[in-house]
């Protein structure tokens, strides 16, 4: 096996994990969404609870060179990508509204690198599903997951 699907299969289990951890519960969720219509919200979160189980286990999968699993984490993670050009904006601008209001104990000095910080975290996620996509969808990657079946 490619050491990159191991690195990959591996980042996929702790990205999930990470995803399932950091989702938080509804009520948090949807302050990140608002002005979404709570249908748009609420279909959000359940594809984002889908997508963190997905790839907690699909990464599994992956380390056993299942083509499926490889299959269903770049149609999820490109789902992802789209979804989060189409919501990003809304969801920074929520998140900045939400570190200037008097809901959370963020000094003012702080709410500048916060939110710096979480634009980059943004732009690190967006890179990652973007290099899942290109890696798992590789001719040479490809060609290792039909070997296996």
């Amino acid at each position: 096996m490619n050491k990159g699907i191991r690195v990959f299969g591996t980042l996929l289990i702790i990205y999930g994990v990470y995803n399932l951890i950091g989702i938080g519960n509804y009520r948090q969720f949807a302050i990140m969404f608002k002005g979404l219509p709570p249908v748009m919200t609420i279909g959000v979160y359940a594809f984002s609870i889908f997508y963190g189980i997905c790839a907690l286990y699909c990464g599994a999968r992956i380390l056993k060179l299942e083509d499926w699993a490889r299959k269903v984490m770049v149609g999820l993670t490109s789902i992802s990508v789209v979804l989060g050009f189409i919501f990003n904006r809304t969801v920074m601008t929520n998140f900045r509204d939400y570190l200037l209001s008097q809901a959370v104990n963020v000094p003012p000095e702080l709410v500048g690198p916060v939110y710096r910080y979480m634009m980059v975290f943004t732009v690190l996620v967006t890179i990652f599903e973007l290099s899942v996509i290109v890696f798992f969808t590789r001719h040479n990657v490809v060609s290792q997951f039909m070997r296996k079946q």
